[in-house]
């Protein structure tokens, strides 16, 4: 919320709103992304690629099936089944 809202509010009014500390802000800010975030814009990435790919026709369905066979993206909480 802070990293959205940071051009309308002043940063340290937002921490004490919601009980942060500017400091831990500041270091989330440059912290690397974490495996789970890393796996899930590669995620994002493949299918935003097989939906350009059917040239936008493909819809949730058709992209979780291509999904479900992808090795790289079967984690059973990040591709639901059904």
């Amino acid at each position: 919320m802070i990293e959205r809202c940071r051009d309308a509010f002043p940063i340290s009014m937002m921490c004490r709103l919601l009980k942060v500390s500017p400091s831990g802000y500041y270091d989330w800010r440059q912290r690397e992304p974490g495996p789970r975030q890393r796996d899930n814009t590669r995620l994002l990435r493949k299918i935003r690629h097989l939906h350009e790919e059917s040239d936008g026709v493909h819809g949730s369905p058709r992209i979780w099936d291509d999904l479900r066979y992808d090795v790289i993206f079967h984690p059973r909480k990040q591709v639901p089944s059904g």
